[in-house]
């Protein structure tokens, strides 16, 4: 009776055990992962009640938004930057190649020309500026017809010198520029081409004549336009009359325009003009000079009478009425030549700073640099260096120059320096 008893006992401990494991399973089964009715609650009471079917997790990742664009870079000098531009413009006058400049200068081994040694000691003036000009008043050749005065023809190395030295603008029209024809054009342009130069003022073709030079540094746009008086007689012929730019005030007016229109910020016109060894420009000169920069040209770089003659700043208005001013340069002289005495052996070199704000572009500095060619003999033949005048009677330190040298470049410097400014501009160093 004891032993059934027990037994009992024993059953009724393991059935309630059994039941607390249910009840406490069940429990846990309601406050744990829902189903049923109960999912679909717990889900909706998290966010987004519409997304998914019952018992599945909607996706709650926000969507992502496209990135804001990075804002685009002020445009230095353009109108609203509130940052200026800058650049710096170098103009020298006659690059001449007479005869006795060639001999010194070739070497029989490699049976070229090297011409660099005449620019050495100006290179570092020209090298720094943005844009660097020069008038080439010869014709270039590789076929060894070379001559000078009166009909230049010179050796093609002379470009790379002048690349060399860093001159990125060659002007061509000048009354030498038909000096060998229509093939001489050609062949001269070509030269400059291979050099990578900018070039104005003689063309191949109708289309490149009509082509609008503009060369942008320093987000400032320098439009160029060159044309001369004539050429010494030789005729433009009648079926190529783009070959050479010649002076024709309404056309010039008219390529002024067509510069502005396609953007030029600033124009450059090379004129080949006035009397040859005359020190002062004639009233040809100075009013076609003034009627341009009135039309809208900024610089008037002069060349032909083979010595310099002064500059002015004039003032003039825009477009729009308001104030501006452009610079008139009636000569710069020769930069290298064989030419010798009453200063035809000094030119100037000329370095413009200009300033582009709020996209108006105006020149802020002009600094005219006297230069003289310095002819000497060396094993029985001529060598040229262009000297920068105030800065070696500052040093006085060539051994290749003499006393008297230093006393005639003095004399010199004092009467170029008035001859600078006797229209108001400010003298030259």
């Amino acid at each position: 009776m004891k032993r059934r008893f027990a037994i009992l006992l024993m059953l009724a401990v393991s059935l309630a055990g059994l039941a607390l494991i249910y009840a406490l399973t069940e429990w846990n089964g309601t406050s744990g992962v829902p189903d049923g009715k109960n999912a679909a609650d717990h889900a909706g009471s998290g966010g987004d009640a519409g997304g998914g079917s019952a018992g599945t997790e909607p996706d709650e990742t926000p969507e992502e938004l496209p990135a804001e664009p990075e804002p685009e870079p002020a445009v230095p000098g353009e109108p609203g930057s509130g940052v200026p531009a800058e650049g710096l413009l170098a103009a020298v006058g006659d690059i001449m190649m007479h005869m006795p400049q060639l001999p010194a200068y070739y070497d029989k081994d490699s049976k070229r020309y090297d011409f660099s040694p005449y620019f050495t000691e100006v290179k570092p003036l020209l090298s720094e500026a943005d844009w660097a000009m020069a008038n080439l008043e010869t014709t270039l050749s590789a076929e060894g017809d070379y001559s000078g005065f009166p009909r230049f023809s010179s050796p093609h190395e002379l470009a790379a010198a002048l690349k060399d030295t860093g001159f990125n603008i060659v002007t061509t029209a000048n009354n030498h520029s038909l000096d060998r024809g229509a093939r001489g054009v050609e062949r001269t342009l070509g030269f400059l081409e291979e050099q990578g130069f900018v070039t104005r003022g003689t063309a191949r073709s109708a289309d490149e004549a009509a082509e609008l030079t503009i060369v942008e540094r320093n987000h400032i746009r320098i439009g160029l336009l060159a044309y001369t008086y004539g050429t010494n007689g030789i005729p433009v012929p009648e079926d190529k009359p783009w070959l050479v730019a010649l002076i024709d005030e309404e056309r010039i007016i008219r390529d002024i325009a067509a510069l502005r229109e396609a953007g030029a910020d600033y124009i450059v016109i090379a004129l080949h003009f006035g009397v040859e060894y005359q020190t002062m420009p004639n009233n040809e000169q100075k009013a076609l000079a003034r009627r341009l920069i009135a039309a809208g040209a900024d610089l008037i770089a002069g060349s032909h009478p083979h010595v310099i003659q002064p500059y002015e700043v004039v003032e003039t208005q825009d477009e729009s009425g308001a104030a501006r001013q452009g610079v008139i340069i009636y000569s710069m002289g020769n930069f290298i030549s064989n030419q010798r005495g009453d200063t035809k052996d000094y030119g100037v070199l000329y370095r413009i700073r200009l300033r582009k704000e709020e996209g108006v572009t105006r020149m802020t500095d002009v600094e005219p640099i006297i230069t003289w060619v310095h002819r000497y003999k060396a094993n029985g033949r001529n060598h040229y260096r262009i000297l920068p005048v105030e800065r070696v009677l500052e040093e006085r330190n060539d051994p290749l120059l003499t006393a008297a040298d230093y006393e005639q470049m003095k004399k010199n410097l004092d009467a170029l320096r008035k001859r600078l400014a006797a229209m108001g501009a400010p003298a030259g160093r």
